[in-house]
């Protein structure tokens, strides 16, 4: 009988990984969703290497792209606008 439990036991959270699983697989955040400014960066995305604004969980901060990021006259910012981080003239 104890068998059967954890069996049952091991199907039922086999079943409940699969499917938590599968969630985080199909939830993924767009490369450039924000709610806030804060929630966007520039910098080069962690997938490809490339200069890169998004949101922040994206980028590498550390490894910068001065004149992508700021524009070579230093005006361009990365702000969060209708839940989309965009680079902007300020």
């Amino acid at each position: 009988m104890m068998r059967k439990s954890y069996f049952i036991a091991v199907v039922i959270a086999a079943m409940i990984f699969t499917i938590i699983f599968a969630y985080i697989q199909n939830s993924k955040v767009d490369e450039n969703y924000c709610e806030k400014d804060d929630d966007c960066a520039c910098g080069r995305n962690i997938r490809t290497g490339e200069c890169f604004y998004g949101n922040k969980n994206f980028v590498n901060v550390s490894d910068q792209c001065p004149d992508f990021c700021t524009g070579i006259h230093g005006h361009f910012v990365i702000r969060c606008i209708n839940n989309e981080c965009k680079q902007v003239f300020e």
